[in-house]
């Protein structure tokens, strides 16, 4: 517990910093997360028949998490000639395996590309703002799920992929979702008037926290098949960049493209 609290200590007023300045420092922030978990995820998937190339999932997120920042227009067609590149790696090598390339283009969305919806947020007005929003909702319902599951726990909700995670816990993580994104909502409203009404953001608060339950439990999916208990240590107490932003992975895209949605 101590080292998961000392990283809180000192993760947290960076997690403010890089925000609060937002442009470069967050895209470049992102784009060291991202290469970092494209290499956690790439040392995870490791078996007799499936064999990543950490380098090229690297080379070809950085690109993807640049369209992003500097020319968003084509982040589709850089994710499109990205899978094409690691198709026709596979297919000059002669591999009959399919696994390779469909865990190589799952690792580059799932780390880079869902990720880097950050950026986009961030694009949007008051699009700092909207970033904490995302953080409130995925650490609060990660936070309310552990304590509420230990307190009153008794029924599994995914016991082959996570045994300790119960129905209990996720409801009391879904309820905390809700509620911070009501709350962040009516302090958006008054301090920055003209923006989602108050339900919307409890109806984002709603998915968003479905979504990054959904998204801890896909980490530990791949963690499960692949007998890895963290994918890192980048963050002692909390594991790597996977294990820390599991939800947040997630939960960003479907948070940007909500807000997209209602403002239209």
């Amino acid at each position: 517990m101590s080292k998961r609290v000392l990283t809180a200590v000192l993760g947290i007023p960076l997690l403010i910093l890089i925000v609060s300045i937002g442009g470069m420092a967050l895209f470049l922030a992102i784009a060291v997360l991202a290469s970092i978990g494209l290499w956690e995820y790439a040392g995870a998937i490791r078996d007799d028949k499936v064999s990543l190339n950490a380098w090229l999932l690297i080379a070809l997120g950085l690109c993807m998490t640049s369209s992003f920042y500097f020319f968003k227009e084509y982040t589709l067609g850089v994710l499109v000639f990205s899978v094409m590149i690691l198709a026709g790696r596979d297919v000059l090598k002669d591999n009959t395996n399919i696994s390779n390339t469909a865990y190589g283009v799952y690792g580059l969305v799932y780390a880079t590309f869902f990720l880097g919806h950050l950026i986009l947020l961030e694009g949007m007005e008051q699009g700092s703002l909207l970033i904490w929003l995302v953080f409130l909702i995925c650490f609060g319902t990660d936070t309310f799920a552990y304590f509420v599951g230990i307190r009153f726990g008794k029924n599994r909700l995914a016991p082959k992929i996570s045994p300790k995670k119960s129905v209990e816990g996720s409801i009391g993580g879904l309820v905390a979702g809700i509620a911070l994104a009501l709350a962040y909502g009516f302090y958006l409203n008054h301090a920055y008037p003209g923006g989602l009404s108050i339900i919307g953001y409890g109806f984002i608060g709603l998915v968003a926290s479905v979504v990054s339950q959904i998204g801890d439990l896909a980490a530990s999916m791949i963690k499960r098949q692949f007998g890895i208990k963290d994918f890192g240590n980048l963050f002692p107490g909390h594991g790597g960049v996977l294990d820390r932003f599991d939800s947040i992975i997630f939960a960003s895209p479907v948070v940007y493209y909500m807000i997209l949605i209602m403002t239209a």
